[in-house]
């Protein structure tokens, strides 16, 4: 028993140390991964390395080709762009149903644990971070209470997560992304689901503006997340605006 123990003990600190490898990039994108490398740089077997490597694989760090090898997943700017455009449509309806489907207990819950986000936060503790923003994600799909939502969100969370602690690296990031997360959950918490749609909106379009900054330069026709996001939120702020300048070309 005691073995097992320090086994799966070993698995957890290489999985750990692996990640923070990939997120710092000193292993990029499509580099392929050395079970022996790893098991000699941490004075381990290949046991808990293959272990570490399987946890990573679920969680959508790296890619096992069977026969070939292990690579840190790549994922391109047009994965990137698709993936945020869809969960820039999507989250801000799951905080909308999330503070009307959620119950009083639930939504009061949830603000109140943005104080555990904003101590994290202040730590510079990012992997804790991640890991509580994805817990509140969670929270606020079972508020939703949409088997449809958390279906499609699900396919698309493990690809981003690489692009989340990057994104949440950059200076500055942590604390911009608290005070989101505390907008989005006063929102919930009130029962408000316009305000709630609205807060969960903005807070995307500034993380998506930040990963769109990590993309590398792309010659495409495929319109920015940011001018999407900004044209979604000047359509549901006034009507009438978008309306004035769309209807007066002709001369």
């Amino acid at each position: 028993m005691d073995s097992q123990v320090r086994i799966l003990s070993a698995k957890d600190v290489v999985a750990e140390e692996i990640r923070a490898l990939i997120y710092n990039g000193t292993m990029a994108s499509g580099a392929r991964i050395s079970t022996d490398e790893l098991a000699e740089r941490f004075g381990v077997s290949r046991t808990p390395v293959r272990d570490a490597l399987q946890q990573l694989s679920v969680e959508g760090l790296v890619t096992i080709a069977p026969r070939v090898g292990v690579f840190v997943r790549e994922i391109s700017p047009q994965e990137i762009t698709d993936v945020y455009q869809i969960k820039t449509a999507l989250e801000p309806m799951m905080a909308a149903w999330a503070a009307v489907r959620g119950t009083p207990e639930q939504r009061s819950a949830l603000l109140r644990s943005v104080t555990d986000l904003e101590r994290v936060a202040e730590a510079g503790d990012i992997p804790a971070y991640v890991r509580m923003i994805e817990e509140r994600h969670e929270v606020m799909l079972t508020m939703a209470g949409s088997g449809g939502l958390r279906d499609a969100l699900g396919v698309l969370d493990g690809r981003v997560r690489l692009l989340r602690f990057r994104n949440l690296s950059q200076p500055g990031s942590l604390a911009e992304s608290v005070a989101g997360h505390r907008a989005v959950a006063e929102a919930i918490a009130a029962g408000d689901p316009q305000a709630a749609y609205n807060a969960m909106q903005a807070h995307k379009a500034r993380s998506t503006a930040k990963i769109e900054a990590l993309m590398p330069a792309t010659a495409s026709d495929t319109p920015s997340i940011t001018q999407l996001a900004a044209g979604r939120r000047g359509t549901s702020r006034s009507a009438r605006g978008p309306r004035k300048r769309s209807t007066s070309t002709s001369k």
